[in-house]
């Protein structure tokens, strides 16, 4: 375990990526979620790693994009806030209903401090666009589903709203 990478995960749409802006800002390492960058990629190619077409392939890509993320921020001090960790890419697989073993595998191996900051559906700020499709009812299921497999693997996890 890194004690110095946090995790900031939730229901999509519920401000993360506003956060880790702003913490950016401040001056912190903070690393983006994987899942933009791989839609903006795959479509910029028409490749096929996109949910519509080959979510299994989708999948495989953030786990793989994860990683690198985690292991090019190892030399990185004092502490890193990362946009989603390794256990996000198990709440895809379960969306797009297929078990994915490496991402468990991974989820034990790369792991981060066992405090992780939980953003919660929240339906006033929660917007479509272009990578993010699914309906908020999609969405807050996905981030309860976060959060119970979070808790599985030993870390805790807060309401990040409610901390302040």
């Amino acid at each position: 375990m890194i004690k110095k990478f946090f995790v900031l995960t939730g229901a999509p749409g519920s401000g993360k990526s506003t956060i880790v802006t702003v913490m950016r800002q401040l001056g912190f390492s903070c690393i983006e979620e994987p899942a933009r960058q791989i839609l903006a990629e795959q479509r910029s190619i028409n490749s096929a790693g996109l949910p519509e077409k080959d979510p299994r392939l989708f999948t495989e890509l953030m786990l793989s994009r994860s990683i690198y993320q985690y292991k090019q921020m190892e030399s990185v001090s004092p502490f890193v806030l990362f946009d989603r960790g390794v256990p996000d890419n198990l709440a895809y697989a379960s969306l797009f209903e297929f078990t994915f073993e490496a991402a468990w595998n991974a989820s034990k191996f790369y792991r981060y401090n066992t405090t992780v900051f939980f953003t919660a559906s929240w339906q006033e700020i929660y917007k479509t666009d272009e990578e993010r499709k699914m309906s908020y009812e999609v969405a807050s299921r996905f981030g309860e589903a976060l959060r119970t497999i979070y808790e599985e693997l030993g870390f805790s996890t807060g309401d990040f709203y409610k901390s302040f």
